[in-house]
């Protein structure tokens, strides 16, 4: 599994597995949710404890989309240590886990109101937060 950053053993230590959505629409852009700093993230989230990772990705797509997903296929897993300026006492780690998806239907409205967006691939790699989310998406896309 591929790594980005190192573990501060200094600070507490949070770990976070996750499952992530690769959504593309037909002009190739990539759908993602935008924080209020800019920032972009994929589709999903943590995975609870009584969860499949596939099951935590359709529920985690229902939740800040409204929209059931397909799940086409695995793409792969790594991981990124870092600390955030929100919590500086944690070394957080999150494993995430990235599918190939198919957005489906609107059944709901969203819960999570962070806006949703499609994104070419130059504003993808500016802007998503997770640089192992990238890297895997980059391996997926084979330009790496």
């Amino acid at each position: 599994m591929k790594t980005f950053g190192i573990r501060n053993y200094n600070l507490n230590y949070w770990k976070r597995t996750g499952s992530y959505a690769v959504i593309q629409n037909d002009q190739q852009q990539f759908l993602c949710v935008e924080d209020l700093n800019g920032y972009l993230f994929l589709v999903g989230g943590g995975i609870d404890e009584d969860e499949s990772p596939q099951s935590a990705l359709l529920r985690e797509s229902i939740e800040e989309t409204g929209h059931k997903i397909q799940i086409v296929e695995f793409i792969g897993k790594a991981e990124r240590h870092w600390v955030s300026k929100k919590y500086p006492n944690d070394s957080q780690h999150n494993i995430g886990l990235l599918f190939l998806c198919e957005l489906l239907e609107k059944i709901a409205e969203p819960i999570e109101k962070e806006p949703m967006r499609w994104v070419d691939f130059n504003d993808l790699e500016e802007h998503l937060f997770h640089e192992h989310h990238l890297y895997l998406i980059k391996q997926y896309l084979n330009i790496l």
